[in-house]
């Protein structure tokens, strides 16, 4: 009997070190996961933001606060929304133009099967399914996102004269209206409002 415990404990020794020990020996690279946690975390702070939009218009509709304290939690919470929106942007311009595609995709989906609905019949507009088409356009934008990593910046005389937030000193683009860091309003300078 102890000797059959002792082979058992063995045997599951060994597949546990084998389970440890398997992914070192393994010659087939990793499998990658990309993403962009600089993303992934302005995306969630935007969230909070928009939901603390509709908490304070829903507190102000309710009548737990005055109008003059409404217009400046509003004006600072709409702020922080469009810097953040702005820096999304900056970091990921080509996920909008996916997005554009992909809602153009369903929407022809939806035309195909509402004329199939009324016609009775099932045709197929085209060689490939909108599926495909679909997942053929998301993998080649996962492709391109992972050889060619995060677009960088473009740098410019424009955005270089544009300067840094007067608040928190973050850098600015020429066409920022607001700071994407504090959402503090930005200022003009005086040669563009001569201008």
């Amino acid at each position: 009997m102890i000797w059959l415990t002792i082979g058992l404990a063995a045997v599951i020794s060994m597949a546990a070190l084998w389970y440890v020990v398997w992914p070192l020996l393994n010659p087939a690279p990793a499998p990658l996961m990309v993403e962009d946690d600089r993303l992934t975390e302005l995306m969630a702070q935007k969230d909070t933001v928009l939901k603390g939009i509709k908490d304070l218009e829903f507190d102000y509709q309710v009548g737990k606060m005055t109008e003059e304290d409404f217009n400046r939690f509003n004006q600072r919470l709409r702020r922080q929304a469009v810097g953040l929106i702005q820096q999304i942007e900056q970091l990921a311009p080509a996920i909008s133009d996916l997005d554009e595609q992909v809602e153009m995709l369903i929407n022809r989906k939806h035309k195909v099967k509402r004329e199939q609905a009324t016609n009775g019949h099932a045709k197929e507009t085209a060689p490939a399914s909108l599926e495909d088409q679909m997942e053929a356009m998301v993998s080649r934008q996962r492709t391109v996102q992972v050889t060619q990593g995060a677009p960088a910046p473009v740098a410019s005389a424009a955005s270089e004269a544009a300067g840094f937030c007067t608040e928190c000193g973050f850098p600015l683009a020429a066409q920022h209206k607001f700071c994407a860091s504090c959402g503090s309003p930005v200022a003009v300078p005086a040669s563009v409002a001569n201008a």
